[in-house]
């Protein structure tokens, strides 16, 4: 059996996102994003938290969640913003695209039901 990369025990729960983990680096916050794109953005955020977890985690990689290696700029980057204490046992790590043009990265991690955001990067170059 392959290990799961997300707890398994909100596989039905719906995915809910949260900012309190977001980065206060002002090009990586969510108070970087213009009016305009703040309500594209959380309006995008509201449709995806009608999926459950697992729905979520299964989404094409186009669409859907890309895990971040260990040790790469982008796990490194996260790892620093979260505050969970679960964060010494093994964590995993995300990015995902709200917009299919790639605009508006999100990386993050879940914690219980939720997908700490810790970085928005609206222009999708965060380490490309």
């Amino acid at each position: 059996m392959t290990p799961s990369k997300f707890d398994l025990q909100y596989a039905e729960s719906s995915v809910i996102f949260t900012i309190c983990d977001c980065s206060l680096d002002k090009k990586y916050s969510f108070y970087n994003l213009t009016r305009e794109q703040a309500e594209r953005f959380t309006s995008r955020l509201r449709h995806i938290e009608k999926l459950t977890w697992k729905q979520f985690m299964h989404m094409d990689h186009e669409h859907g969640t890309t895990l971040e290696i260990k040790g790469s700029d982008s796990f490194d980057m996260i790892d620093g913003q979260n505050t969970s204490v679960s964060k010494f046992l093994e964590q995993y790590y995300y990015h995902f695209r709200v917009e299919q043009k790639g605009v508006f990265r999100v990386f993050g991690y879940q914690h219980k039901q939720f997908f700490r955001i810790t970085h928005i990067d609206r222009e999708g170059k965060i380490h490309h």
